[in-house]
């Protein structure tokens, strides 16, 4: 009876077991590590003068000649934390795959499908801040390498997945969609489409709906993709004096109204556990998007 009643109080819905807290506590210490060797690392460039005004053009020159020092000794120093970045995000990884590890051996097999769809939720918003901190940090002389930040959520998606196909596979129960991290999304989703109709839409109808949700955002996001990719190859370059092609006009506008779309379908797929797919829209269509941003020497 004892056993069964610390079963049921460690699977409440929103109440993280102390395997969850010790884990995100660990991950944040990699990461404010991470953060600081960072700073450390930026605080060595060379300084920068401050803002000149338009007309001073003398001003504005050494201003630029300071800019281009400070970039080329940042180079060095880039390499140097990149190779350190790899380190800590198999760091990261190596803490959670611990505490996954650790969850399936303490958890019962009919909720082992629980634990790697909590992962998968994890991983899609660890994507989201990976893509914000890349799209942060992307102007700055030093900044965390792709590579090793994207890293980390596309492992956590690639074992999550990996994961629930085995367990459908081998039939595990997971009686209780309710509970773990996803609990508030997945409820919020659901609620939001029984308030609509009525509660008439049972769970086949909602399995069709997150089907339909994934096939737009992964064809809206195909479609941003293109268009980003076919405005990207007509523009000149920054060092370039011609314009790009009259035709290009509208296609910026195109690709984001699209990955807006995408995006907002994204969301929807997220409330209905399907995080593959909401990773490719919320993660895809803001780099296609900064691409062409970046295209038009927005950031030159």
């Amino acid at each position: 009876m004892r056993a069964r009643l610390k079963e049921l109080a460690g699977s409440r819905p929103g109440v993280p077991s102390r395997e969850t807290l010790a884990c995100l506590a660990l991950c944040a210490l990699v990461l404010g590590f991470a953060t600081a060797d960072l700073v450390h690392t930026e605080s060595r460039l060379p300084d920068v003068g401050a803002t000149c005004r338009e007309s001073d053009a003398a001003c504005r020159n050494a201003r630029l000649s300071e800019q281009l020092a400070r970039d080329r000794a940042a180079e060095p120093l880039q390499d140097q934390f990149n190779s350190r970045a790899w380190v800590y995000s198999f760091a990261i990884l190596a803490i959670v795959a611990l505490t996954v590890a650790w969850r399936l051996h303490s958890t019962p097999r009919r909720e082992w499908i629980r634990i790697f769809t909590d992962l998968g939720v994890t991983g899609v918003w660890v994507g989201i801040g990976a893509v914000v901190l890349l799209l942060a940090t992307d102007a700055s002389s030093m900044a965390p390498p792709p590579a090793p930040t994207l890293m980390v959520p596309v492992v956590l998606l690639v074992a999550a997945a990996a994961g629930t196909l085995l367990g459908r596979s081998e039939e595990w129960a997971a009686q209780d969609p309710s509970g773990g991290i996803r609990g508030r999304f997945v409820q919020a989703g659901k609620l939001a489409i029984d308030i609509g109709t009525a509660g008439q839409i049972r769970r086949s109808r909602i399995e069709e709906l997150a089907a339909w949700l994934s096939l737009i955002t992964i064809g809206l996001t195909a479609v941003t993709c293109l268009f980003a990719f076919v405005f990207v190859l007509a523009q000149p370059g920054c060092d370039a004096s011609a314009s790009p092609p009259g035709w290009t006009n509208p296609i910026d506008s195109i690709a984001a109204v699209t990955a807006i779309g995408a995006m907002a379908a994204a969301v929807g797929a997220l409330l209905l556990r399907r995080w593959v797919a909401a990773l490719v829209g919320l993660v895809i269509c803001p780099v296609a998007v900064l691409f062409v941003l970046a295209s038009t020497c927005a950031f030159y």
